[in-house]
């Protein structure tokens, strides 16, 4: 049992014994989902080869809130399934994939919120940001507290178990702090790098959070915070503990005249104690292990605006990347990005980095220069989009995107920095209040900088990939 995990059962326990005797208000909700699934060449490249996949699957998924006061509620959202069924069916959820948990309900998020003085705590396990299947859970208060970072999903967005706390000294101040626990483990039969010692040895990996959120109108928001990060859950008997840490800020202005703007900007720093072996960062193989250094950056802007009916945006982004082979570590990184999460339009291909439930197209990356899809890892890219309210029922959107390598290495295999360009169209259809259709259509074109190594082979292929879907969503 997780050691979080175990001080989360002792208060749950406690609040079980008191709740029965109180008058508690408890809501039941949930979402059904069912879609049909295609895609094609994201493993390769090439429409010649087997790589094509369509299925069906489904994900059910139970809210229950039970509030006993403005001070006091807890949550649980129970989740269906994960496994693949016959033809390729699926019953989606976070469950092992084996064919005797098809019908298995697993526990995604349970937490209690509460007051202790002017604090507000959150403990037990959350979804960490804006996660790009659901949020933080629909119609969820959250205790009108945003449980996230405002970075766009640059650092982290994920399902944790933690103790978050927040509080407001004036209306227009908020702060808060988070111990997250993302792993914990141990090893005895693995020496501590940093002591020697043979006995049982704490591998856990933790984040440790700080962030102040100002809002002086309900137009404007900006945020600063940093997110150290203690992972020992790679020290080996040569290689010692990873600690990053970032530093960033987020702005989010609604009403700047006609436009809205979204900016984020985070910087990473920190060390790598022993990261850089011997025959690694530049170092002989007669030399001693050195510590690597983080020294890496990524920013961005979304930019839209109401044209009648419509609204048309654009984004743009930069993530640093690392074309030398040295101690430092230039090529920017999260510790559990999502980026995308907090675009007008989010990218269905590029930026879903094998997250099926918004997407199945895991595109290869492997002859690229160590990008980092997942957050802004060495991308550049620019991106327009649209969003058209058809009628009250219908909307319509759609983007085009284009990415770059922001680095290529100087003594590089790659032949070139262009990544690719990708085009998305959907359509929303609420057929009742509660029921949505909605259809995409993604592609994905690959560029000479994703696709292959110097020099060219005759047989590299540059065939587009694609991705489509249609789904029923009942939200009740």
């Amino acid at each position: 049992m997780k050691k979080i995990l175990a001080a989360v059962f002792a208060v749950v326990v406690t609040a079980a014994w008191v709740l029965p005797a109180m008058a508690v208000d408890t809501t039941f909700y949930g979402t059904y989902r069912v879609r049909a699934f295609s895609t094609d060449n994201a493993a390769d490249y090439n429409s010649k080869t087997g790589d094509n996949n369509s299925w069906v699957d489904q994900r059910f998924r139970l809210n229950v809130d039970s509030k006993a006061s403005d001070q006091l509620r807890g949550f649980v959202q129970l989740e269906m399934g994960n496994t693949g069924g016959p033809n390729r069916s699926h019953v989606w959820g976070s469950g092992a994939a084996s064919t005797d948990q098809n019908n298995r309900i697993n526990v995604r998020q349970a937490y209690l919120s509460f007051n202790a003085g002017p604090v507000r705590v959150k403990a037990g396990r959350s979804v960490f940001g804006d996660a790009p299947d659901g949020g933080q859970s629909f119609r969820v208060s959250d205790d009108k507290v945003y449980w996230g970072l405002l970075d766009g999903g640059l650092i982290v967005v994920s399902q944790v178990d933690a103790f978050l706390f927040a509080m407001k000294p004036s209306d227009q101040l908020a702060i808060a702090a988070g111990y997250v626990k993302l792993a914990e483990t141990s090893t005895g039969a693995t020496p501590s790098q940093n002591t020697g010692a043979t006995t049982q040895g704490d591998l856990d990996h933790d984040l440790y959070i700080v962030e102040g959120v100002f809002m002086p109108s309900d137009a404007l928001t900006g945020a600063a915070y940093l997110v150290y990060d203690a992972n020992r859950s790679t020290v080996t008997s040569t290689v010692g503990e990873d600690n990053p840490w970032w530093l960033g800020v987020g702005v989010d202005a609604k009403q700047l005249g006609p436009v809205n703007l979204k900016v984020h900007a985070a910087y990473k720093g920190g060390t790598k104690t022993k990261g850089c072996q011997p025959g690694s960062c530049g170092l002989a193989s007669t030399d001693s292990a050195a510590d690597l250094s983080y020294a890496a950056y990524a920013l961005d802007a979304d930019a839209s605006m109401p044209v009648g009916p419509a609204t048309v945006g654009v984004a743009v982004g930069y993530g640093s990347g690392d074309n030398k082979t040295d101690k430092s570590s230039t090529a920017f990184s999260g510790v559990a990005g999502a980026y995308g999460v907090q675009l007008g339009v989010r990218p269905a291909i590029f930026f879903d980095s094998g997250d099926v439930s918004n997407g199945g197209a895991v595109i290869k990356t492997s002859s690229a220069n160590s990008i980092d899809n997942s957050t802004l890892g060495n991308i550049t890219f620019a991106q327009l989009y649209g969003i058209y309210k058809a009628t009250d029922d219908l909307t319509l959107n759609g983007l085009v995107a284009q990415f770059q390598q922001t680095e290529t290495k100087k003594d590089s295999t790659e032949w070139d920095a262009t990544l690719g360009t990708e085009v998305d169209v959907t359509a929303v259809y609420k057929l009742y209040k509660e029921l949505a259709l909605v259809g995409q259509a993604a592609w994905f074109m690959p560029g000479d900088g994703i696709l292959s190594v110097k020099p060219k082979p005759s047989t590299a292929t540059s065939d587009t990939v694609s991705e489509y879907f249609a789904k029923v969503q009942y939200d009740f």
